[in-house]
């Protein structure tokens, strides 16, 4: 008897499960992509393009520092030297705060992007969920497995696409 309650409870489980509609998407993905994010995008991308080539400016301006040293190292006194080694160890050193301030930066313009974009696309893919009368949306990267049919996030970028 104990049997075929827990072959029953466990029939039950199975059948409950198959019912349940789930899509995974990549929310974060789909609003970037969408015409609406590409647009918005344009000029974080321009500024980001433009510190890119001030670091590529400093970069060479570090690595010409660095050539001449090593071209003038004999003939030069030794404080010369400790002092063309101090500048371009400062030189490093600067480079190296304006990539964090850069990467930084970058990540707050698309956090903004994204947070700009959110209410509609949080819009559309309620229109979705109601749509296909889903159960649950879960995040891409959350998922082990899924199978390329459960995916919504092309769905999602072709509604936002839509309504612009």
């Amino acid at each position: 008897m104990k049997k075929l309650l827990g072959i029953l409870l466990v029939a039950m489980f199975c059948i409950q499960a198959q019912a349940a509609e789930i899509a995974v998407l990549d929310f974060r993905a789909a609003i970037l992509q969408s015409n609406a994010g590409q647009e918005a995008a344009k000029a974080p991308r321009q500024q980001v393009d433009q510190m890119k080539a001030r670091l590529d400016k400093e970069n060479a301006s570090l690595k010409e520092m660095a050539e001449s040293l090593k071209r003038d190292e004999l003939t030069l006194a030794p404080e010369d030297i400790k002092s063309r080694r101090q500048a371009i160890n400062e030189k490093q050193a600067q480079l190296r705060s304006m990539v964090s301030a850069m990467q930084q930066q970058a990540q707050q313009m698309e956090q903004k992007l994204i947070q700009d974009l959110t209410p509609k696309g949080e819009a559309a893919l309620k229109e979705i969920i109601e749509e296909r009368k889903l159960d649950a949306v879960l995040n891409r990267q959350a998922a082990i497995y899924t199978n390329g049919s459960v995916d919504i996030t092309a769905e999602l970028i072709e509604k936002l696409n839509k309504e612009n």
